[in-house]
């Protein structure tokens, strides 16, 4: 039998991330799984450092976390700097993540080979299932 106690939700919080975040906390919620919320934050030198009372995580995602954490849902946000992809895989394997669960523009063709795709390397290179949520999949989870 299959258990699933711990998925991996990177997010950026983009519209994108935010339709797989919608996916991933329905999905624990159906198997009673633990979801970790991954923000990675591009190396210092390429950003600029944030103020002690500034958060890299978006308002509108701080308010639906606490309000899905009040309705039961396990659930932290772990902060990381480095490469998205070297990160997100790095991270599922010292986290013991049983899925990966992300957000894909689904690009394609010419703009794919010249942007690259963060999803597209996480799914062909980790060591755990990876479910990948379209940008324009059909919202089928939580609603508003």
């Amino acid at each position: 039998m299959i258990q699933l106690s711990k998925i991996l939700c990177p997010t950026d919080y983009s519209d994108t991330s935010d339709k797989a975040v919608r996916y991933a906390i329905e999905f624990a919620r159906r198997v009673n799984a633990h979801v970790r919320f991954l923000h990675i934050q591009e190396p210092e030198g390429i950003v600029r450092k944030l103020g002690n009372d500034e958060s890299p995580m978006s308002d509108n995602f701080t308010r639906m976390l606490l309000a899905e954490k009040k309705k039961g849902l396990s659930a932290d946000v772990k902060i990381v700097s480095g490469v998205p992809t070297d990160a997100i895989i790095e991270h599922a394997h010292e986290w013991f993540a049983d899925l990966i669960i992300m957000g894909s523009h689904g690009r394609s063709g010419l703009i794919r080979l010249m942007m690259g795709s963060v999803a597209e390397a996480v799914f062909r290179s980790a060591a755990v299932p990876v479910l990948l949520v379209k940008q324009d999949a059909v919202d089928k989870a939580i609603p508003g």
